[in-house]
């Protein structure tokens, strides 16, 4: 089960299966190859960005929701949603400077 996982992969490895015991060569990278992970990471760095936008747009309804159910008031709403603004710029700021920091590391050779 688990060389057919890492041959369905799109790792491009090919594991070699000699008893209890799996070996997977793994070959340097080509410049190709390289490019190919920056753009897996830049992709997986989107991801991350939208699942953070989804959560700021939940918080939002959230609070508005208890705005008009009068559980809170109306400056407390505008100072949660401003702070909630703040948190999701924050993170989508550390995942571009973590995406930046990647692709530095992924290109060296």
């Amino acid at each position: 089960a688990i060389d057919k996982a890492i041959r369905e992969s799109e790792l491009g490895l090919n594991p070699q299966v000699d008893g209890d015991l799996i070996r997977i060569p793994i070959p340097p990278l080509t410049e190709e190859r390289r490019k190919e992970m920056v753009k897996l990471t830049k992709r997986n760095a989107e991801e991350g960005k939208v699942a953070v936008r989804k959560h700021r747009r939940d918080a939002m309804s959230m609070l508005t929701d208890l705005q008009k159910e009068g559980e809170i008031g109306e400056d407390d709403a505008d100072r949660a949603k401003k702070k909630t603004e703040e948190i999701v710029s924050d993170a989508i700021k550390l995942v571009e400077k973590t995406v930046d920091e990647r692709e530095k590391e992924i290109m060296e050779v």
